[in-house]
């Protein structure tokens, strides 16, 4: 067996002493150190999980936003088809309208045109038929002088016609 001497002890208890101090002045102050790194790492780590998570929530945020400015502009680029095509359609409804109204009129013109001139032709054919109604009466009526008259009428009724 091992024998117990002085220096044994002496080494033992140097180095139990060694032990108290590192443990009291050494261990101590670098487990603090070592605890306030853990806990700054830790802390960072928080932090950056509370961050990436904020990320997130903004990155979803600015996704929802963009889906509702997308569904708004294809409402409005919608609404603007839709407000073009009824303006379309006013602009055809009102130049269909227009058309008829002058269509309508050019009509009411040409029939008063006719009119006047069926009363000018009548006018015209009452004056003929005065003059040789006086003709007739100014001359000696036989039948032949009556079938000249008639014939001279007729000629100019033609002439008139073609005119």
């Amino acid at each position: 067996m091992l024998e117990l001497n002085g220096t044994i002890i002496a080494v033992i208890l140097n180095f139990l002493i060694l032990l108290w101090i590192l443990a009291r002045f050494f261990y101590k102050p670098l487990e603090e150190i070592i605890e306030s790194r853990k806990k700054l790492v830790y802390d960072n780590i928080d932090q950056s999980e509370k961050k990436l998570a904020d990320a997130e929530a903004l990155k979803n945020q600015y996704e929802l936003k963009l889906r509702e400015l997308e569904s708004k502009s294809a409402q409005i680029i919608e609404e603007t088809n839709i407000s073009a095509k009824k303006m379309q359609e006013e602009i055809i409804e009102n130049a269909k309208n227009e058309s008829a109204n002058i269509i309508a009129s050019a009509k009411k013109d040409a029939l008063i045109a006719q009119r006047e001139i069926y009363l000018s032709v009548k006018n015209e054919i009452a004056s003929l038929i005065y003059d040789a109604t006086k003709k007739i009466l100014a001359r000696n009526v036989d039948a032949n002088a009556n079938s000249d008259i008639v014939n001279e009428a007729i000629q100019e009724l033609e002439k008139i016609g073609m005119n």
